[in-house]
C-alpha cells in the first residue's frame, strides 16, 4: 500500500453537499432550540422558549470565548444548565448537547463517499478523523453511525475533546501516538489550506487536498482531487 494510515478532514472533506440536500445545515440548526426544549421536557424541566432562546443565545457568544480550542456543544450545554439552575448532571447534559447538535444527513455527504471509505478499507487501509469541531466526540460519533461511515474510520480526534485544533502540531502529533506512526507514510486529506495541508506538511505526513475554495493549493499539497474516486484510484495505485 502507498500509505500506512489515511486521516481525513470532515466538515468540507467527507460532507459537503449540504447546500443541496432536502434538509440542508440551515434548517437543522434553526431548530436547534425546539429540540433542547423538547430534550429538558423529556427529563421533566420546563423552560419557557423565549427564556431558553435568550440564555442559549448569549452563551453562544460567550462561551467559545472562555473554553478557547475546548470549546464544544457538551460544555456548552452544562453552562446552560448552571445558568437556568436546573438540576441536571452531566449525564442528562450529555444527552441534551446531543439533541443540541442535531443530525446530520447522507444527503450531506459528497457523492461516492461511504463507496470510497469501503473500497479503502477492503484494501487494507486503515483510516480515521482529525476534525476542528464543535461537536463533542459522542455527538460525532454517533452522527458517523449514522450516515454509515464509522465502521472504517478507527481513529476519531476531534479538537473539542482535546482542546488541541489543527493546524497546532501537538493535534498531528496526539494522532500519531494513537495510530504508532508516524511521517511520509501517513496521508491526511483535507480541503484547508492552512490547517490540514500546512499542518499536516509541517509534522511531515503526505497531503491530500479536496479541491473547492480554493481550487488548488498550488503544489503544497501531494495530490489534489475534485472526486473522492480520484484520491481512491491515487492510493490504490
Amino acid at each position: 500500500m502507498k500509505y500506512d494510515f489515511i486521516y481525513f478532514d470532515s466538515g468540507g472533506t467527507l460532507y459537503g453537499a449540504w447546500h443541496s440536500a432536502p434538509i440542508t445545515m440551515t434548517m437543522v440548526r434553526n431548530n436547534r432550540i425546539q429540540r433542547v426544549q423538547s430534550a429538558l421536557a423529556g427529563f421533566g424541566v420546563e423552560v419557557c422558549r423565549e427564556r431558553l432562546n435568550e440564555t442559549l443565545t448569549k452563551l453562544e457568544q460567550s462561551t467559545p470565548q472562555k473554553y478557547g480550542a475546548g470549546y464544544n456543544f457538551f460544555r456548552l450545554i452544562q453552562e446552560l444548565l448552571q445558568e437556568l439552575q436546573l438540576d441536571l448532571g452531566i449525564e442528562e447534559a450529555a444527552c441534551i448537547a446531543d439533541a443540541y447538535a442535531g443530525p446530520r444527513y447522507a444527503s450531506w455527504l459528497f457523492d461516492g463517499t461511504v463507496a470510497a471509505l469501503s473500497k479503502l478499507n477492503t484494501a487494507g487501509y486503515r483510516m480515521g478523523i482529525i476534525a476542528n469541531t464543535w461537536w463533542p466526540g459522542f455527538t460525532m460519533d454517533r452522527a458517523f453511525n449514522g450516515v454509515g461511515l464509522i465502521p472504517y474510520l478507527g481513529i476519531r480526534v476531534y479538537s473539542g475533546d482535546i482542546a488541541i485544533e489543527k493546524p497546532d502540531p501537538a493535534i498531528f502529533h496526539y494522532a500519531e501516538r494513537l495510530c504508532g506512526l508516524s511521517g511520509k507514510r501517513i496521508l491526511y486529506v483535507g480541503n484547508d489550506i492552512n490547517c490540514d495541508v500546512r499542518g499536516a506538511n509541517n509534522v511531515g505526513w503526505s497531503t491530500a487536498f479536496r479541491r473547492g475554495n480554493p481550487p488548488t493549493t498550488n503544489g503544497e499539497a501531494d495530490f489534489e482531487f475534485d472526486h473522492i474516486d480520484e484520491l481512491v484510484a491515487h492510493c490504490l495505485s
